[in-house]
């Protein structure tokens, strides 16, 4: 497999592919007129309008406050008041904005902003395209308008390429995320845990091998674990399909999260693919299938909620465990071990097992309901884009990001609503609430009571007790060189530094960035791939279980295939490799 090109090369490259893509990615019905040039928009709103922003946002899950309560908004309120304008900010949640969101596209209600809600490309090309339901930004991300986005972009070119729809228009603003050594380095397929006092006292070590992972389980089983029913153990507990997500991984796949069940489009061998539909979807089975017949999950392991995997961790009921972090573990995080890279099926090397970096730039995160400035025909009383750009341009400045992310310094809310941050004796950012305890972390903190979410702007990379150094890693994939920060001090004596420490130990030099981009379709090319997906997806899923369990025999695999097959799935791949040949081939060669 080559090398990718330089990094500079690399990004010319980029922009090729992706204005090649536009004249005709997929498969016919994608070729769209570029938008005529535009005036730059530098000419500030006027002051004497009261203006109102309606704005939906995501929030992330466990949060217990409202939207409409969060500081940073308020504060925005605030900092155009400073600057001469009545603002008023309504900010709406919805917990299922996958859903929301269609739903506001389809019956054109949309609010004024979408907020950390991603916008699909394929999205971009159906509703703002050819329905004409979105904003498009070049006019405003210049010097005047939107001088820090404009900086962004030119910083990091490729996230403005990766911005830039069919016909040059950016209709999405992306969020940025900083390549960090302490986090994000990896995705969420690699997260297999063990305590190191069950292998102890099984008398196992940890696994190298299909084999040996199904006999450390199955000394769990026998030496340890107290199935009662007033214990009810089990060897391994996993949330969030973190350990089926683990097994796809070890079986070669990469490029984006695994599905569950496999049913995400997916690197293997420079190709795109949906694991299901390879060979390697029986090894998978059957190890699951063995995992289920021999009681190493639980009988009720696939109906688990995250509450009751966490309360299994926190009661010591089991010896691995798959999870975010370490949380429930408490304060026993020094005793887990991560678990190794296993070759399963057809790979026969850990030096075939990658795990794709989480991304550091996320395309059409913020986005808007088009609208015009005050003044031109069809303007809506007090709704101007610029004082959305205003708005938006603040989160990508050092302060905005800043403010956002961890709000006002202790003593210096000019509202007067939280206590602030401050370093601590680690100078670490905190809060009194999370030294309290009342929350678990300054994120945490954030969440509940400054933004509603992490994906939008700019998320400041900071250097506290870290070194601030560049750590350099070898991609797996490419061979190439990439450097991350290191912005954090991570020691093994911390639940949130060990977890990192013993993940990155196993992982580092199993890591690629090769993620699968985005590709647009035009809107008959996306329904008729949507539905093929939903149709095969949704066979998969439902039969995977009845293969696992026992209620379908696994002899009858062969036969599915073919059943997805009458599903449309080999159409599917068809579609979505030849959207991706220019990618696939500038990534892994000819």
């Amino acid at each position: 497999m080559k090398k990718t090109l330089s990094k500079v090369l690399a990004l010319l490259m980029l922009a090729a592919i992706m204005v090649g893509c536009f004249a005709g990615c997929g498969t016919g019905d994608n070729e769209y007129e570029t938008l005529p040039s535009q005036e730059p928009v530098t000419d500030m709103p006027p002051t004497d309008v009261n203006y109102t922003i309606s704005i939906m946002t995501q929030r992330h899950t466990g949060t217990t406050t409202e939207a409409e309560d969060l500081w940073f908004f308020k504060y925005m309120e605030y900092w155009f008041a400073q600057k001469g304008y009545n603002v008023d900010i309504q900010v709406t949640q919805n917990s299922d904005m996958s859903t929301q969101k269609s739903l506001l596209l389809n019956t054109n209600s949309l609010p004024d902003l979408m907020w950390s809600v991603n916008l699909k490309n394929t999205e971009i090309v159906k509703y703002a395209i050819e329905e004409g339901l979105i904003l498009e930004w070049t006019p405003y991300i210049n010097e005047d308008m939107m001088p820090n986005l404009t900086k962004r972009f030119a910083d990091q070119p490729e996230s403005k390429v990766l911005s830039t729809a069919p016909n040059n228009g950016i209709y999405g603003i992306p969020y940025y995320a900083p390549s960090q050594y302490a986090s994000g380095c990896y995705g969420t397929s690699e997260r297999l845990y063990f305590r190191q006092s069950w292998l102890d006292q099984a008398g196992v070590t940890n696994p190298t091998t299909k084999e040996e992972l199904l006999n450390v389980l199955r000394a769990f089983k026998s030496k340890i674990t107290d199935p009662s029913a007033d214990k009810q153990d089990v060897p391994l507990v996993s949330s969030s399909s973190f350990f089926e997500k683990y097994l796809w991984t070890c079986l070669g796949f990469y490029g984006t999260e695994p599905g569950k069940f496999g049913t995400n489009l997916m690197v293997k061998n420079g190709q795109l693919t949906i694991p299901a539909y390879t060979e390697s979807y029986k090894e998978f089975v059957s190890i699951m299938k063995t995992l289920y017949d021999e009681g190493l999950i639980a009988k009720d392991y696939f109906s688990y909620s995250d509450a009751s995997a966490g309360a299994l961790i926190n009661n010591k009921q089991c010896g691995a465990l798959s999870w975010w972090t370490l949380e429930y573990v408490g304060n026993e995080f020094s005793d887990i071990v991560c678990a190794n890279p296993i070759p399963l099926g057809d790979v026969t090397s850990v030096e075939d097992i990658h795990v794709s970096r989480l991304k550091s730039v996320y395309p059409n995160y913020i986005w808007a309901r088009k609208m015009v400035k005050q003044g031109e025909e069809g303007a809506e009383p007090g709704k101007d884009p610029r004082i959305l750009a205003m708005l938006i341009d603040y989160v990508y400045s050092d302060d905005g990001a800043w403010l956002y992310r961890y709000g006002p310094e202790q003593g210096k809310d000019p509202l007067g609503l939280v206590e602030g941050w401050y370093f601590d004796e680690n100078k670490d950012v905190t809060t009194e609430k999370v030294a309290n305890g009342t929350y678990a972390s300054i994120s945490a903190y954030g969440r509940n009571e400054l933004f509603p979410n992490d994906y939008a702007g700019l998320r400041p990379a900071v250097t506290t007790s870290g070194t601030g150094a560049m750590k350099e890693f070898t991609d797996s994939v490419t061979g190439e060189t990439y450097t991350c920060i290191d912005n954090l001090l991570l020691t093994h004596d911390n639940n949130d530094g060990h977890w990192r420490l013993i993940t990155i130990e196993k992982w580092s030099d199993r890591a690629t960035s090769i993620r699968i981009p985005d590709a647009y379709l035009g809107s008959e090319d996306t329904a008729t791939a949507d539905d093929y997906y939903k149709a095969f997806t949704s066979w998969i899923n439902s039969e995977t279980i009845k293969f696992i369990t026992g209620t379908r025999d696994i002899s009858e695999i062969d036969q599915f295939y073919k059943e997805l097959e009458d599903l449309h799935i080999k159409e599917y791949l068809e579609m979505m490799n030849a959207g991706q040949a220019e990618w696939l081939k500038a990534t892994f060669g000819e």
